[in-house]
């Protein structure tokens, strides 16, 4: 949550320095929440921190408020609203509290500024770099049974994220859990998971959970009230599910209820959830809902709600609401959902719902799913692993634009296409006359790849298989765009997670690559692919193995079984780090030998 804000303002900034900074940044945030525990450390590591980023940090909050005025947000406004989430970061995350204040002593800047910096909200910033999900389930994949979910999880260009487990626990009565922004009862007994998140935040992007419940979600824009602060983050909502859901219809009633009492942030969101038999999609707007259920079929998600009147589930007052509303005719049974309740504004700043244009499908949003459909559609009835690798790594064959020319894109991201057109916007014959030079559509594809505002920072193939030890519920997880990255095996059945992975380390290992091959994916595409196939080829065939051994072993030697399955988790992480590092020399070999050049005798 911390993190969340503070990102999407970064992303904006350019120079070296604030990416250095934004590196540092992450890692002390993500590192101290575990390490430091004294209010004494932490004070004096931001203070220390401040002191050698002084210039860097004063510029970033120069760049902050300059932000602010061209979004024309009143950050007075906005600050005094932070305050009011300042108790629960002091609760959840005290040594992150005492850090920033330690840099606030060292630079000369206020507490209010710099607790501000790391708590933006995505309001400031608006819609961006959003999410792409293919689902199946049952005899739409290739076994014949079980459900898949891979998610690209879309975020600002420079955030960071870990993949931790958590254990199940036994609560007190009168537990509370703290959201992100309110604080509700918490549960007697949760179950264990392994998810994936922003660095340094609380809930979660994906994961799955001891009894195989898979769940991720995909934001929408909401024509509903909305209740901001006051209400639970979607990140809570998964982290509840997975705490909480022994199925995927349980996880459906998990979610309707909480919508229903504490209502939704700051938009609309779709919550994707399975299980080994079953596959729901419950798509939220305000306090109102509606589920479906997806059985032996396929379908995906982008950033519109997609479910029309064919749901299975809703809130009592869906219609009511929508005809007080006037959006549509009294008497109706059932309606059109997606229709009724989509609008045009992703995150919007206030509930004054005449702002918000009724429309059921935006350009970019609209695309990805059907080129999702097109793709799962095409391997329907034989999805596998290593089609949902290729679904999740898609960046179109060919591109259809608006003015109906089709365009070759060849599986290459848009900013390494002749499209982008970098020397035409640089290069200009003659004094240019207005402040903006004309581009080309820019084209987001499921894999995404964007110059500073948005980009695929994780994607992650949940597997949920009727026929295995819940223990063996499986995560595949990547950092950054995963065209650029490999698929790392996380089993729910495991006690640890590699240090690496659990912070930002490995994140930012994978980052740097994507950032250096930016714009250049046919340069070095092929060679650093070199080293990942390797890697993704061998872990593969590997998972069978240590799937046959940990049941062979469970009947006789449950604790044996368990130190299996770490190990060989453990060193499917340490081989991907020593893939990436091949990749990053492979990148630096490539670079050179394009440069050499010999001299004339």
């Amino acid at each position: 949550m911390l993190m969340n804000c503070k990102k999407k303002v970064l992303s904006r900034m350019r120079g070296k320095s604030y990416l250095v900074l934004m590196f540092a940044l992450l890692l002390v945030f993500a590192l101290s929440s575990f390490v430091f525990a004294q209010e004494a450390q932490d004070y004096k590591l931001g203070f220390d921190f401040g002191s050698k980023y002084k210039s860097e940090i004063i510029q970033n909050i120069a760049e902050m408020n300059q932000r602010a005025v061209e979004n024309h947000i009143d950050l007075k406004a906005v600050t005094e609203e932070s305050k009011n989430a300042e108790k629960a970061y002091e609760d959840m995350l005290p040594e992150k509290t005492q850090w920033m204040k330690g840099v606030a002593d060292s630079t000369g800047i206020s507490y209010d500024q710099i607790f501000l910096f790391n708590t933006f909200d995505k309001k400031i910033v608006g819609f961006e770099g959003e999410c792409t999900t293919f689902l199946g389930n049952g005899k739409a994949l290739a076994d014949g049974k079980g459900t898949m979910i891979t998610k690209n999880r879309d975020q600002g260009a420079t955030a960071l994220c870990e993949v931790s487990v958590n254990e199940a626990s036994r609560n007190p009565q009168g537990s509370v859990y703290h959201a992100a922004y309110i604080d509700i009862p918490q549960v007697e007994e949760t179950y264990k998971f392994v998810g994936n998140r922003t660095a340094g935040r609380w809930g979660y992007g994906m994961g799955i959970n001891e009894h195989q419940v898979i769940v991720s979600d995909n934001d929408a824009p909401s024509r509903d009230i909305l209740d901001f602060k006051a209400s639970l983050h979607d990140n809570d909502v998964i982290r509840l599910i997975l705490e909480r859901a022994k199925t995927a219809r349980e996880g459906v009633d998990i979610v309707t209820e909480l919508v229903e009492k504490y209502g939704q942030a700051w938009n609309g969101i779709m919550f994707e959830i399975g299980d080994p038999n079953d596959l729901w999609v419950v798509e939220v707007t305000g306090h109102r809902w509606v589920a479906k259920q997806y059985k032996d079929t396929i379908t995906a998600r982008s950033n519109q709600y997609q479910i029309e009147d064919d749901y299975d589930l809703s809130s009592k007052d869906l219609i009511d609401f929508a005809q007080g509303q006037g959006w549509i005719e009294k008497g109706k049974e059932k309606i059109d959902f997606k229709k009724v309740y989509s609008c045009d504004v992703g995150y919007p700043d206030d509930n004054d719902l005449s702002k918000r244009n009724n429309v059921d499908k935006m350009y970019n949003t609209e695309v990805r799913y059907q080129r999702a459909m097109e793709l799962l559609k095409k391997e329907e009835g034989k999805i596998t692993i290593e089609a949902m690798m290729r679904f999740a790594r898609d960046h179109f064959d060919t591109y259809k634009l608006p003015s109906g020319k089709m365009i070759d894109m060849d599986q290459v991201p848009f900013y390494s296409t002749e499209y982008a057109d970098w020397e035409g916007r640089e290069f200009l014959k003659k004094e240019p006359s207005t402040d903006n030079t004309s581009t080309h559509m820019y084209v987001r594809g499921p894999c995404s790849h964007d110059l500073g505002w948005g980009r695929t920072v994780a994607s992650g193939i949940l597997i949920a298989r009727p026929n295995v030890d819940n223990e063996l519920g499986l995560m595949l997880h990547a950092f950054s765009p995963p065209c650029n990255s490999v698929y790392v095996p996380f089993y729910v059945g495991i006690d640890k997670v590699h240090p690496d992975f659990e912070n930002p380390k490995a994140a930012t290992l994978f980052q740097g690559i994507a950032t250096k091959t930016f714009g250049f994916h046919t340069q070095y595409h092929d060679g650093i692919r070199t080293h990942f196939d390797a890697y993704e080829n061998t872990m593969l065939k590997d998972l069978k193995n240590i799937e046959s051994t940990f049941t062979e072993y469970k009947s006789k030697d449950a604790e044996e079984a368990s130190r299996l399955l770490n190990e060989f988790v453990m060193k499917k992480c340490d081989e991907a780090l020593k893939a990436a590092e091949k990749a990053e020399k492979e990148i630096t070999k490539i670079s050179c030998d394009g440069k050499s050049w010999t001299p004339r005798e």
